[in-house]
């Protein structure tokens, strides 16, 4: 069963920050691409295609374009059929991937530092010269249907996913995975392509590399890729909405969601702090000492009962909440005691409780960087924002927060109309007025 933690992957929510001592300003090439690296000396590497073409920019009548898009990242262009660049990329030693988000579509190379080159060589003609052939399609779509399988055999993933749907409608709010009735054609996936492959829609991130380097190879690597125009995004709106999905899952699941903020504004750092104050997203089963709110919840309530905090941020918007799982019989309980959590940060925050909070918010975003994935990700984040912030800038927006900036924003976010989730045996769920 995938938790919030590892569903969060798919929400983009990554905190800006990058190690102290790197330059602030991201390098483009002449048509627009953004390049950004992080030379940390180790002969492993990393690179990431990045590009602005997530669920959000899908045109209305055609959702899942994105999925297809990244499941046809690595098949045959016009330099390489897919089965010589599997073949190439295995000789290497290499790992390739790709990923999905509601703001962008990632594929990523793992590979030596001297394998970098061809990776970014390989990225370029991604993105210019992929032919989205009929021939291929099918074992895309098959592809495709598999993985949505697999997301709707999650009861998370639905949730999020509803969570979004009510809480944004279009835009944000748009499917992560395509629809089974989704009308999608090769010539959607050119025209998609030829909207979105463009240089002020891309990102190129490494880790292992200098950025002068990674900055040259992108010059001649992405020399065929048209600007782009200025790209025009409809601003999120939030609206909210309360939704019952029937499912025959074990547990009952109820989440709560207020319009939060968009990431990296001072908003966002004070809900991360609010949200490790309640407990982050941290599952407590049978705790016995009730080191946050949330966390004796569910140790009071037991029967499996696990409850978490979210934060989400984009680019223009966010969401925050709580998500509490028990057997039907207590996940009312649980869902009421999370909202009451929330309500009683909104009034008052202790001392204690706000230096833990706050200590455990600035833990979480240094620790992102134990990982190369996790750095090229916060690389990431920060091309497609157009500036980089090293660590200690993150830590001190965080160390601006006070105690009352977080009962400020828990009272705001409750004065927000709330988007409420269920899911289960829906006779024996709560209603969202229900909760509060």
């Amino acid at each position: 069963m995938l938790s919030i933690s590892s569903a969060r992957k798919t929400m983009n929510l990554v905190p800006t920050i990058l190690k102290a001592g790197y330059a602030t300003a991201i390098t483009k090439t002449s048509n627009g691409v953004k390049v950004a690296a992080l030379d940390e000396s180790s002969p492993a590497a990393s690179v990431s295609l990045v590009i602005n073409a997530g669920a959000r920019f899908e045109p209305k009548d055609k959702a899942g374009l994105s999925h297809f898009v990244k499941n046809f990242g690595f098949k045959n262009n016009g330099k390489r059929s897919a089965f010589r660049i599997t073949r190439e990329t295995e000789l290497v030693g290499g790992v390739l991937s790709s990923d999905l988000g509601r703001e962008t579509v990632t594929f990523t190379a793992e590979c030596l530092k001297e394998d970098v080159p061809y990776f970014v060589e390989i990225f370029g003609d991604l993105v210019s010269q992929t032919k989205f052939n009929e021939h291929e399609f099918h074992a895309v779509a098959n592809e495709v249907a598999a993985e949505c399988t697999v997301a709707e055999a999650s009861p998370e993933v639905t949730v999020i996913e509803a969570l979004h749907n009510a809480a944004f409608r279009n835009g944000l709010g748009n499917p992560i995975y395509a629809a089974p009735y989704s009308d999608i054609t090769t010539e959607d996936l050119r025209k998609f392509a030829v909207d979105n492959f463009v240089g002020n829609k891309i990102s190129l991130v490494a880790t292992g590399i200098s950025e002068a380097e990674l900055k040259s190879l992108a010059d001649s690597a992405f020399s065929n890729v048209a600007s782009g125009s200025a790209s025009v995004t409809e601003a999120t709106k939030y609206y909210g909405g309360d939704v019952r999905v029937a499912h025959n899952s074990p547990v009952g699941h109820v989440a709560v969601a207020f319009q939060g903020a968009a990431a990296g504004t001072p908003d966002f750092y004070t809900a991360q702090v609010l949200r490790s104050l309640l407990g982050g997203d941290r599952f407590v089963k049978w705790s016995t000492s009730g080191v946050s709110p949330l966390a004796a919840a569910a140790s009071k309530i037991g029967h499996g009962a696990q409850i978490s905090a979210f934060n989400f941020g984009y680019s223009d918007a966010g969401l925050f909440g709580v998500y509490a799982q028990a057997d039907h019989e207590s996940v009312t309980e649980a869902a009421k005691a999370a909202v009451a959590s929330l309500k009683a940060a909104s009034k008052a925050v202790s001392a204690e409780e706000f230096k833990r909070a706050l200590a455990q918010a600035k833990f979480e975003t240094a620790s992102r960087f134990e990982t190369r994935a996790s750095t090229t990700e916060i690389l990431a984040a920060q091309a497609i924002q157009g500036q980089k912030v090293d660590a200690s800038e993150s830590l001190a927006a965080l160390d601006k927060v006070q105690a009352g900036d977080v009962s400020k924003l828990a009272a705001k976010l409750l004065s927000s109309k709330p988007t409420t989730v269920v899911l289960g045996k829906t006779s024996e769920l709560p209603y969202g007025d229900a909760l509060f």
